[in-house]
C-alpha cells in the first residue's frame, strides 16, 4: 500500500534520488542562520524556558507563576534537558564560553536536531512519494519565515515539531511493516516532554492503522502495535513525573496539570485572560509565514480528490487511501487551534512540517497535471517552455518573498539580542548591577545576555498583569534547586499585577527602552532615551518603527535605494541600553569609552587615553567657583605632540565631555604613529623577540629564587571572613565606614537591598525554621556567617503566641524590659524606619506600609512613625513588630561598645535592666561567660569595629531549659530576685520539663547614626519534640558531653545533665535500631539546620 507520486508514468521513471545527507546540509545551514539572526519572538520562550534554565545552570533567573508548585504547569524535565546543553556549551573554549556562549550553543544544538528531523522526514517523504515531492517539501522549510523562528526556538511546540516529523516518518515508512509503535512513541514524546495537546496530531495515523487493521484482518498486530507505542509513551510519562515530583517536592504530572488548566480552569483564569483573537488569526498568520505554500497546504485535499476523481488517475486507490490520512493532521490541527478563543503564533508550530507536505503534494499534482494533462485539453496547446517558465516564476516568486519577509523581520526586530553586548565588556558592569525594563519588558532576550550577577529588573509601565518574579536563592537547609519547590509570593493564575515585582528606578543601574517619535509617552513609560540629564546611551540598535512604516516595507525587506518611493522605505525607531548617570559605574574608564563610541568616536583611532573620575559634592563645592564641574577628565597622549597637552580638563555634562574628544581626535597622526610602530615592529622583530625571550627567563628566574627564601602561604579566601581576627589591611586600606576616631561615626549612603517577599509566606502555615546549631564537639567561638539581606528578621507561625507574649511582658514589666537612653534616641528611630521599610517588603500579607508608618492586617494594629512624640518608646514599639528581642550598641570615645538602647523580651537567662549602659566586655564578664577574656574578648572588639552596614552577619547559639516559660526561666530564680543562678534549679527534672531553646542571632550597622544592631530570635522546642528528627539525639549528646567544665557550669549541665543524656542515649539507639545510617550523618546536616 505504498503512494506513488511519480511525476512521469512507470515506463518513464528515473532512478535519480536526492542525497539526504545534502539535504541536511541545506537544512542546518539554513538554520544555523536562524541562530545568528532570529529574533525571540515570544516572551514566553524567556521567561518560561531560558529564565528557568538559567536558574538551573546559574543559580538564579526569573520565575513565572507556571513554575510554582501550586500550579505546576511547566517541566523541569524539559529544562533540564536544555539546562544540561547550555551547561556543556558554557564550558566550550570558544570564544571564552561563559553565559552566552551557553545561550547559542543551545540555540546551534535546537537547529541541528531541527535539520536531523527534517532530514529524516525528507527521506521518507522521497522513497515513499517521489523526489519531486520531496524536493519542494525542502525548498518550503528552508524558505520560510515560519521556519526560520520555529526551528531554533526554545518552545515545548517546538520540541513537538521535532517529534512530529519523526513520527510522520515512522507512520509513513513502511519498509519491514508498519512502524506504529515507533510513531506513536515519538508523538508521545512530543506531548509529554513538549506539548500535550500535540499528540492529538497522532489520531489520523491511528485511525489509519484501524481501518487497514480492519480492512486486512490484521486487528491482533495492529492493538500489539497500539499498545506497544502507548507503553512506550507511558515509560517516558513516568520518568518526566518522576523528575518533576522531584523538582517541585510534590506529586507533579505537569502534562495533566497543563490540560486541566487550559480546558478546565473556569471562568476568569485559564489561556484567555492573556488574550484572544478572531477565527482567521492562524489564516492570516500562516500566509504571512508561508505566503502561497498556506494557500497550497489548504488546497492539498480538494486537488488530490480533484485528481484522482475527475481529472486523471494516475495513482492506485491504496495510494489516495494513504495520501488521505498523510494531508490530514494539518486540517485536524488547524480545526482544533482555530476554534479556541486564545491564539498565539508559536501554536502553529506542531504542524508547519505537515503544512509543508501539502503544499508539496499540492503543488505536485499541479506540476503533474500540467506536464500530463489529459488528452484534448487546453493544457495541451501551451508550449511547454512557457509552462516551464511559469511554474519558475511561481516557485521563485514564493521562496523569493519568504526569503525577503525572513530578512524583514530578522533586521526589524533583532535590537534586544544586540544592545546588551557593551555590558560583557571589561569594567562596564560588576555584580550587583541591575539593568531596569520598563515598557519593553516582554523583548528582555534572557539573563545569558547579562554577566554574571548582573540581573534584570522591573519597573513599573503601562502593563497592568503579572510579571515574572525571581526564583529563591536560598541555599543553606533548603536542600536541591530550592527555587524549584519553595512557593513564591505573589503569583496567580489569572495575571492579576503584584506590586512587589516592581523595582525603583533609583535602584537601577542600567535601562533598557525605545524610542519612537511618534509614540505618545505618559508617566509612567517617560521616553527615558531623551532624559540625557539621567540617562546615557551605552548602545542603540535601529528598531522597526511599526506605526509610521507602510505596510508593505513590515511586511517583507524594502532596501531605502533612492528610486524606490520614499514612501515604501522603512522607518526606525531606537532601542537602546542606557547607563544611569547617577551612578558610580559612570566613573568607569570603560563605560567612558563606550558612552564615546557610540557616539561615533572611535576613542583608540584618536591616540587617546581617558581616565574620568566624578567629583563628589563635597570636594566640588570646595573648588572656586570658576572651576566648579561636575567631572574630572584627565587626557594622556602617547607623545606629548599634539593638539593638546597631557593634563586634567573639568567638564559639567557628558556632552561636553564628547565635544572636548571631537576636537581633540587626530585620527590621521594616530594612523600615522600605528603604522610606524608596525613597521618598527617587523623591522625589529628579531630584537624585539630575543629581548622578550630575556625578559620572561629574568622574571621566571626572580620568582624561583623568592620561593627558594621565602615560603609563602596563599590560602583560598573563605566563604564568610574571619571577622573575629585582626584585618590584614594596613590603615590605609581600612574600610571608608569604619571609624576613623573612636566615637566619632561618619554617616554612610549605604541603603538597605529592597527585601524579596518571604516565599508564600503565611501566619497558619509557615512553620518555624529547624535551627539544630550543635555540633557533635563544642568550641567557643562567635561562629560568625554572612546575613543575606532578605532574611533579616524571620516571622513564621508562631507570631501569633510571641506578639501576645510581647503584649503581655510591656503591659507587665514596661520599661525594665524596653528602654532608649536619651543619646541613643535617633538610632531606635532609624531602627523603626528600618523595620517599617523591611517587613511590608518581606512579609506583605502581614503588614502594609502607609504614609506615616505601617498597619499590621492580622492584629489590626496602625503604627505612626512619624508623629512626635511617638506614642511608646521606640524600641517598645520595634518589639511589637517582630518575634525577636532587640539591642543597639553604640561605640564611645574609649573603643568599647555600649548597650544604650534595647528591647529584651524573652532572653529566658538576663535582664536589660542588669545590662543597661554596660560596655560589651562587662555585659559578658559579668554574666560569667566562660572563656571570654581568653578567646573572645578580642575578636569580638575586632569584629565590632570592623562591622560595615553593607556587611550584615549572623551567629547561633543554643541552651538547655529545665522549664516551659519562653519569657524566662523561672526555675533559676524569680525574675524580680536581686540574683538568680542555676544552683536554685532543681535537680533531675523529668524529660517532659527540659527544653532546647535555639537562638538565631543577626547584627548590623545602622548607616545614619552608626549603632550596631543586634536581634534575637529565640524557637522554644521540647526536647522529645526534636528528638524525633534523625541524628538529633546521638548528635546532641555529643555536643553536650564534649562541654568543658566552665561551660558545663555556664549551662548548668549538672542540674539536668544525667536525665538529659540518658534520655538522648535512649532515642539514639532506637533510631540506629530502626535502621539510622549512622556514616551518612554529616551528608544530611548543614549547619545551623
Amino acid at each position: 500500500m505504498h503512494a506513488d507520486f511519480s511525476s512521469t508514468p512507470p515506463s518513464a521513471k528515473a532512478n535519480f534520488r536526492f542525497q539526504t545527507i545534502n539535504a541536511f546540509y541545506i537544512f542546518f545551514a539554513a538554520h544555523i542562520v536562524s541562530v545568528l539572526h532570529s529574533p525571540i519572538q515570544d516572551c514566553d520562550e524567556v521567561f518560561n524556558y531560558w529564565e528557568p534554565t538559567h536558574y538551573l545552570t546559574n543559580g538564579y533567573g526569573l520565575q513565572t507563576w507556571e513554575y510554582s508548585p501550586e500550579y505546576a504547569i511547566r517541566s523541569w524535565t524539559y529544562a533540564g534537558l536544555h539546562g544540561i546543553i547550555v551547561k556543556i556549551g558554557q564550558m566550550l573554549p570558544i570564544a571564552g564560553g561563559g553565559k552566552l556562549m551557553g545561550f547559542r550553543f543551545l540555540r546551534a544544538v535546537l537547529a541541528l536536531t531541527c535539520a536531523a528531523c527534517e532530514a529524516r522526514l525528507f527521506s521518507v517523504i522521497q522513497r515513499t512519494m517521489s523526489v519531486r515531492i520531496a524536493v519542494i517539501f525542502m525548498f518550503v522549510m528552508v524558505s520560510s519565515t515560519g521556519m526560520f523562528h520555529a526551528a531554533v526556538a526554545y518552545l515545548p511546540s517546538s520540541f513537538a515539531m521535532y517529534c512530529t516529523m519523526l513520527g510522520f516518518a515512522a507512520f509513513m515508512d513502511w519498509r519491514g511493516g508498519p512502524r506504529t509503535a515507533q510513531g506513536i512513541f515519538w508523538f508521545g514524546v512530543g506531548g509529554i516532554l513538549g506539548w500535550p495537546f500535540a499528540s492529538a496530531l497522532v489520531l489520523p495515523f491511528v485511525l489509519e492503522e484501524l481501518l487497514v487493521a480492519i480492512m486486512t484482518g490484521d486487528a491482533v498486530d495492529a492493538v500489539k502495535r497500539l499498545l506497544d507505542g502507548t507503553v512506550r509513551s507511558l515509560i517516558v510519562l513516568a520518568i518526566e513525573v518522576s523528575i518533576d515530583t522531584f523538582f517541585y517536592r510534590k506529586l507533579a504530572p505537569v502534562p495533566l496539570n497543563i490540560v486541566l488548566y487550559n480546558v478546565f480552569s473556569g471562568s476568569g483564569k485559564g489561556p484567555n485572560i492573556y488574550g484572544t483573537e478572531p477565527w482567521h488569526f492562524y489564516i492570516r498568520n500562516l500566509f504571512l509565514n508561508f505566503n502561497v505554500w498556506f494557500l497550497l497546504a489548504l488546497l492539498s485535499m480538494p486537488l488530490l480528490l480533484l485528481q484522482h476523481f475527475i481529472l486523471w488517475k494516475p495513482t492506485s486507490k491504496q495510494s489516495v487511501f494513504r495520501t488521505v490520512f498523510f494531508l490530514m493532521p494539518f486540517y485536524l490541527w488547524l480545526a482544533i487551534m482555530t476554534s479556541q478563543p486564545h491564539k498565539e503564533e508559536r501554536f502553529m508550530y506542531p504542524i508547519y512540517p505537515a503544512l509543508a507536505l501539502n503544499a508539496a503534494i499540492s503543488l505536485h499534482i499541479v506540476v503533474s497535471y500540467i506536464h500530463y494533462p489529459s488528452p484534448g485539453s487546453l493544457m495541451r496547446r501551451i508550449p511547454s517552455w512557457l509552462k516551464f517558465s511559469a511554474l519558475l516564476a511561481f516557485g521563485l516568486t514564493a521562496i523569493t518573498t519568504g526569503l525577503l519577509r525572513t530578512a524583514g523581520m530578522s533586521t526589524a526586530y533583532i535590537a534586544p539580542l544586540h544592545v546588551y553586548s557593551p555590558l560583557q565588556q571589561d569594567g562596564v558592569s560588576q555584580p550587583g548591577n541591575t539593568v531596569c525594563l520598563g515598557k519593553e519588558w516582554y523583548r528582555f532576550p534572557s539573563s545569558y545576555h547579562l554577566p554574571d550577577g548582573v540581573k534584570v529588573k522591573f519597573v513599573k509601565s503601562e502593563f497592568s498583569g503579572l510579571l515574572p518574579g525571581e526564583f529563591s536563592e536560598a541555599n543553606i537547609g533548603f536542600g536541591f534547586y530550592p527555587g524549584a519547590w519553595l512557593i513564591p509570593s505573589g503569583m496567580n493564575d489569572e495575571n492579576r499585577e503584584d506590586p512587589g515585582k516592581y523595582t525603583d528606578i533609583q535602584h537601577c543601574s542600567f535601562m533598557v527602552d525605545s524610542y519612537f517619535p511618534r509614540a505618545s509617552p505618559s508617566k509612567l513609560e517617560p521616553p527615558y532615551i531623551l532624559d540625557t540629564d539621567n540617562w546615557e546611551k551605552l548602545k542603540c540598535e535601529e528598531f522597526l518603527d511599526a506605526g509610521r512604516t507602510n505596510v508593505l516595507a513590515r511586511l517583507i525587506w524594502i532596501p531605502n535605494w533612492s528610486f524606490i518611493p520614499a514612501k515604501y522605505h522603512r522607518q526606525w525607531g531606537e532601542y537602546c541600553l542606557l547607563l544611569n548617570l547617577n551612578s558610580d559605574l559612570i566613573c568607569s574608564q570603560a563605560v567612558l569609552g563606550v558612552i564615546l563610541t557610540q557616539s561615533g568616536i572611535q576613542v583608540r583611532a584618536c591616540g587617546l587615553q581617558l581616565i574620568p573620575r566624578q567629583w563628589s559634592n563635597k570636594a566640588r563645592l570646595s573648588m572656586p567657583a570658576p572651576y566648579r564641574a561636575d567631572w574630572l577628565f584627565v587626557w594622556t597622549a602617547k607623545k606629548r605632540r599634539g593638539p593638546l597637552p597631557i593634563g586634567i580638563y573639568y567638564f559639567s555634562t557628558m556632552d561636553d565631555i564628547k565635544e572636548f574628544v571631537k576636537r581633540a581626535c587626530d585620527p590621521a597622526r594616530a594612523k600615522a604613529l600605528a603604522a610606524h610602530t608596525q613597521q618598527y615592529v617587523l623591522k625589529n622583530s628579531r630584537t624585539i623577540l630575543y629581548l622578550s625571550l630575556v625578559a620572561v627567563t629574568f622574571i621566571w628566574a626572580t620568582v624561583t629564587v623568592i620561593r627558594l627564601f621565602k615560603r609563602r602561604k596563599i590560602a583560598a579566601p573563605p566563604r564568610t571572613p574571619d571577622v573575629e581576627k585582626p584585618s590584614v589591611f594596613t590603615e590605609t586600606t581600612k574600610s571608608k565606614f569604619a571609624m576613623a576616631e573612636p566615637g566619632v561615626w561618619t554617616p554612610s549612603s549605604f541603603r538597605r537591598p529592597a527585601a524579596s517577599p518571604y516565599p508564600d509566606w503565611s501566619i497558619e502555615g509557615t512553620k518555624p525554621l529547624p535551627y539544630r546549631p550543635f555540633r557533635p564537639k563544642y568550641f567557643v567561638t562567635m561562629g560568625l556567617r554572612s546575613m543575606d539581606w532578605n532574611e533579616w528578621i524571620e516571622l513564621d507561625s508562631h507570631y501569633p503566641k510571641f506578639h501576645a507574649l510581647k503584649a503581655e511582658r510591656i503591659a507587665e514589666r514596661g520599661s525594665r524590659c524596653s528602654h532608649t537612653a536619651p543619646e541613643a534616641y535617633d538610632a531606635a528611630v532609624e531602627l523603626l524606619e528600618e523595620l517599617v521599610d523591611y517587613l511590608p517588603q518581606r512579609y506583605p500579607s502581614l503588614y502594609k506600609r502607609t504614609e506615616v508608618g505601617m498597619d499590621n492586617l492580622w492584629s489590626g494594629e496602625s503604627f505612626n512613625i512619624v508623629e512626635r512624640p511617638l506614642k511608646e518608646d521606640p524600641m517598645q514599639m520595634c518589639a511589637r513588630f517582630t518575634q525577636d528581642d532587640l539591642a543597639l550598641m553604640f561605640e564611645r570615645p574609649d573603643g568599647q561598645y555600649y548597650l544604650l538602647a534595647g528591647s529584651i523580651l524573652l532572653a529566658g537567662f538576663w535582664r536589660l535592666e542588669d545590662k543597661f549602659r554596660m560596655p560589651l566586655s562587662e555585659i559578658h564578664t559579668s554574666g560569667d561567660v566562660p572563656q571570654f577574656k581568653e578567646r573572645l574578648e578580642k575578636g569580638m572588639m575586632n569584629f565590632f569595629r570592623r562591622l560595615r552596614p553593607e556587611a550584615p552577619m549572623l551567629r547561633n547559639n543554643y541552651f538547655i531549659q529545665v522549664d516551659d516559660y519562653l519569657p524566662w526561666s523561672w526555675s533559676i530564680g524569680s525574675e524580680d530576685g536581686e540574683t538568680f543562678n542555676w544552683d536554685t534549679a532543681e535537680k533531675g527534672k523529668a524529660i517532659e520539663h527540659h527544653h532546647f531553646r535555639s537562638e538565631r542571632q543577626s547584627l548590623r550597622r545602622l548607616p545614619k547614626t552608626g549603632a550596631v544592631v543586634f536581634t534575637i530570635r529565640t524557637y522554644f522546642h521540647p526536647i522529645a519534640e526534636i528528638c524525633e528528627e534523625p541524628y538529633v539525639p546521638g548528635r546532641l549528646a555529643s555536643a553536650v558531653r564534649s562541654w568543658s567544665d566552665d561551660v558545663s557550669r555556664y549551662r548548668g549541665r549538672a542540674r539536668y545533665g544525667d536525665v538529659l543524656l540518658e534520655y538522648l542515649d535512649k532515642k539514639h539507639e532506637e533510631q540506629v535500631k530502626n535502621g539510622l545510617p549512622v556514616d551518612k550523618e554529616e551528608d544530611v546536616y548543614n549547619y545551623p539546620f
